[in-house]
C-alpha cells in the first residue's frame, strides 16, 4: 500500500476531495438519485468514523489500488476470484446446506476477478482502522497484520500441496479458542429470532415487515424477481433439493443492503 499512501499524500486537500466526489458519484450517483433518503443515511454513517467511511467506500479503495504497482500480479494472479470487499466485518457464521454451523466470509456481493493482493490490502487496512479506533499501539497493529498475512500464505501453500481445499471449513469440530466461542454463541441464536425481527404476520400469513430501507415492489419488478428466482431453483442439484414447498415465495421486497448500500431483493419462502 506504500504507493497508494504516497500518491494520496502528494495530492492537495482540494485534489483529494475532488477525486473522492468523482469516484463516489460514478459508483453511486444513479442509486442516490433513485434512493436519496437511503444514501443520505449511508453517508451520515460513513461520516461517523474512519472505519465506517472505509467500509462504505469500496469504489474509492479500488480507484486507488488499481493504479498501485503490484509486483505479485502476473497473468495468473491478476485475474483470480476475489471476495471484493474483504473487511473485518464481512466475516461471520452461517449454516451450510448440510446444517453445519460454519465461520467464514459471509458477504460475496462484490466478488470480482482481480488481483489477489487487493483482498489482502483491503482486510489489512480494515484491521488497522479498527485497531487505531481502539487505541492499540503501532506494534500491535503491525503484529496483527503480520499474523494475518503469514497465516494466509501458509494456508494457500497448504491448499496448493493437497486436495483438502474443497473440504476445509471452520466449524465447532475444527476450531478452538475465541473462534470456537463465537460459533458456540451463534449456535444459541435461533432462526425464529431472525424471522421475527424481519417479518410480521398478517391475516395468518407471514410477510416482510415494512421499515427503514424496505421498499415494496410493483408488479413488473416482482415478476422479474420471481422469474430470476425460478431460474435459480433450476440450478440446485436434485440430490440437494428440499421438499418443494420449501421454495414457495411468500413475499418479495426491495431492500437496501447496509454493508454496501446497494439495493437488492430478498424472497422469503416457506
Amino acid at each position: 500500500m506504500a504507493g497508494v499512501v504516497e500518491k494520496i499524500k502528494a495530492q492537495s486537500s482540494e485534489e483529494r476531495t475532488g477525486a473522492l466526489i468523482e469516484v463516489l458519484d460514478a459508483a453511486f450517483g444513479d442509486l442516490v438519485a433513485a434512493e436519496p433518503h437511503a444514501y443520505r443515511r449511508k453517508y451520515r454513517k460513513m461520516a461517523a468514523d474512519p472505519f465506517k467511511f472505509y467500509r462504505g467506500s469500496a469504489p474509492l479503495f479500488y480507484a486507488d489500488v488499481a493504479e498501485d504497482d503490484d509486483p505479485w500480479a502476473d497473468e495468473r494472479t491478476s485475474r483470480v476470484w476475489i471476495q471484493g470487499d474483504l473487511h473485518a466485518e464481512n466475516f461471520g457464521t452461517y449454516m451450510d446446506s448440510a446444517g453445519i454451523l460454519v465461520f467464514d466470509v459471509n458477504d460475496f456481493d462484490e466478488a470480482y476477478l482481480g488481483h489477489f493482493t487487493w483482498d489482502l490490502k483491503r482486510l489489512a487496512a480494515s484491521l488497522a482502522l479498527i485497531a487505531f479506533a481502539k487505541a492499540l499501539s503501532d506494534d500491535t497493529v503491525r503484529d496483527m497484520i503480520t499474523a494475518f498475512v503469514t497465516s494466509y500464505a501458509e494456508q494457500v501453500r497448504s491448499f496448493a500441496g493437497e486436495d483438502a481445499d474443497r473440504s476445509f471449513r471452520l466449524t465447532l469440530e475444527t476450531t478452538h479458542g475465541a473462534l470456537h466461542d463465537v460459533l458456540l454463541e451463534a449456535r444459541l441464536a435461533s432462526r425464529l429470532e431472525l424471522l421475527q425481527r424481519l417479518t410480521t404476520v398478517e391475516d395468518h400469513d407471514r410477510r416482510f415487515a415494512d421499515g427503514s430501507g424496505v421498499r415494496r415492489l410493483d408488479d413488473a419488478e416482482r415478476e422479474e424477481v420471481e422469474a430470476a428466482y425460478g431460474e435459480y431453483l433450476e440450478t440446485i442439484p436434485e440430490r440437494k433439493r428440499h421438499h418443494s414447498i420449501s421454495y414457495r415465495v411468500k413475499d418479495v421486497v426491495g431492500r437496501m443492503a447496509p454493508a454496501s448500500a446497494a439495493p437488492g431483493f430478498r424472497p422469503t419462502t416457506c
